[in-house]
């Protein structure tokens, strides 16, 4: 069996461009991997949330998607009381997002997704005067619908 030997400043060298190799991919891997949390106004890191009329009135916080706001309430009156035990189905007046796993917000018409999406907040948005407040579902996606608050 053969062995050959290589001088001790060469070994290091490869050695030195493994180690410098493998930073440079874990450094990369870290940036491209990072995902910064959305914030929306006035709705705790995770969540969905809508209000009552402003952003100054009752709220309720959404974690998942739910097919149906009839049994929902605005029961957070952190920021304001106006609306507090109003049922959320058909009165969402402003609406927040923020995700912490870049989901958008796609609201609908109807109970079980259903009339078409009326309106859709993206990862840290916002929307404000939602005409009518003619919400009755929401449906989390991590894919972009278009035509979202704050796209």
């Amino acid at each position: 069996m053969s062995m050959t030997l290589r001088p001790r400043w060469a070994r290091s060298r490869r050695a030195l461009a493994a180690t410098a190799g493998l930073a440079a991919a874990l450094t990369v891997g870290g940036v491209v991997t990072a995902s910064p949390a959305s914030a929306g106004t006035h709705c705790s890191s995770g969540y969905h949330c809508v209000f009552w009329s402003t952003f100054s009135s009752a709220r309720h916080s959404y974690f998942n998607s739910d097919s149906n706001f009839t049994n929902d309430t605005f029961n957070s009156t952190t920021y304001g009381t106006a609306g507090s035990g109003t049922t959320v189905n058909d009165n969402v007046g402003y609406a927040s997002n923020s995700s912490t796993g870049s989901y958008y917000s796609r609201y609908y018409l109807d109970i079980n997704y259903g009339g078409g999406m009326v309106f859709c907040v993206a990862p840290g948005g916002d929307a404000d005067a939602i005409v009518g407040g003619s919400a009755s579902s929401l449906s989390l996606t991590t894919s972009n619908p278009g035509g979202c608050w704050d796209d």
